[in-house]
């Protein structure tokens, strides 16, 4: 494939929209003239995408992440992932978006079994204000989804919203295009504190916010922050609030309009980049 022809984009919306803020987060890490990047509790994966996108290849990332994301880049950056065994999940579900959250739901009660990753896919791009979804003990955690919603006369919103974003036909074309453009990618389900970078690494922590649904795990992001920065790395984490004296309110996420699907929410998001050296 000619990278220069496809703009690869995240499987699904996650981590508060991601991918309107990857481009300003690659600009940082980019400048550092680092030789490899490491984008740790990676989620859908906006950050290393946009730098693919950039002309990184994909065997100069590591990605992380303890969640289902982590097993999904995993099959991806090894060459695992079965796009027929996808393409099942993605058959099965009811062309009329009304059906789409029953169908979730009934998924969702299912075992996470070996074929999770292409489950986890579906059920993550139903998930109501795109939250979260992991697995423990076998089951899905954190499931709530969305229905085909339609605007009243009272709402300002006046276009319906789809139970899936992106509906199922994007999120294979998506996932086909990651699967050929993010191959040699180094993944790891795994605990980003046990990640040992290599030397001349740029690292980016993305860790869930504080106050907000938690992923099935937690940990303190500044001290992991700290101990990467003293191996003499530059480490970049988002979060609601600045956690370093080098921190910048990103730009888009300041203009963020307030919104929803009533088109009423009490405030827009903040999001802080914290660089640690």
């Amino acid at each position: 494939m000619d990278r220069s022809m496809v703009r690869l984009a995240p499987p699904c919306a996650y981590q508060g929209g991601k991918q309107r803020l990857a481009g300003q987060i690659a600009d940082r890490l980019l400048a550092t003239g680092a030789r490899r990047f490491a984008d740790l509790c990676c989620g859908s994966g906006a950050v290393s995408i946009e730098l693919v996108n950039r002309g990184v290849a994909p065997d100069q990332i590591d990605m992380v992440d303890l969640g289902p994301w982590g097993g999904v880049w995993a099959a991806v950056g090894s060459g695992i992932f079965g796009l027929a065994a996808f393409r099942g999940h993605i058959d099965r579900i009811p062309t009329d978006p009304a059906q789409i959250q029953a169908h979730v739901q009934a998924l969702s009660k299912q075992p996470a079994d070996d074929q999770a990753i292409y489950a986890y896919l579906v059920l993550q791009a139903a998930a109501f204000g795109s939250k979260p979804i992991w697995v423990e003990g076998g089951r899905w955690q954190n499931c709530t989804f969305r229905g085909y919603w339609l605007p009243r006369p009272d709402t300002s919103r006046q276009s319906p919203v789809n139970p899936m974003m992106p509906m199922p036909e994007t999120l294979y074309a998506r996932m086909a295009a990651l699967v050929t453009g993010m191959k040699g990618v180094r993944a790891r389900q795994a605990d980003v504190t046990t990640y040992e970078p290599e030397p001349e690494t740029a690292v980016y922590i993305d860790p869930p916010y504080v106050n907000t649904t938690r992923y099935g795990h937690a940990f303190d992001v500044a001290t992991l922050a700290k101990s990467l920065a003293g191996k003499g790395l530059p480490v970049f984490v988002s979060e609601a609030r600045p956690l370093s004296n080098q921190a910048t309110l990103l730009a888009s996420a300041a203009q963020r309009k307030k919104g929803g699907i009533s088109g009423v929410r009490a405030s827009p998001n903040e999001e802080w980049l914290s660089e640690f050296r």
